[in-house]
């Protein structure tokens, strides 16, 4: 699978199953892997953040 797939499937599954709270949830894993110094799962889990908001941008303009 492609990054922006995974990227696309990862936020997906965390406003699937934690809602209004998935980007902080996301932040978190975010702030975890920058704690560790791993800048790639940092830089992925920031992608994520902005794919959750961009969710979060659609379903305001389907609603």
């Amino acid at each position: 699978m492609d990054e922006k797939k995974t990227i696309k499937s990862i936020a997906t599954a965390l406003v699937s199953q934690y809602g209004d709270d998935a980007q902080t949830v996301a932040m978190l894993r975010a702030a975890e892997f920058a704690a560790e110094l791993n800048n790639d799962e940092w830089v992925k889990w920031e992608k994520v953040i902005k794919e959750i908001e961009g969710l979060d941008n659609q379903s305001i303009l389907d609603g």
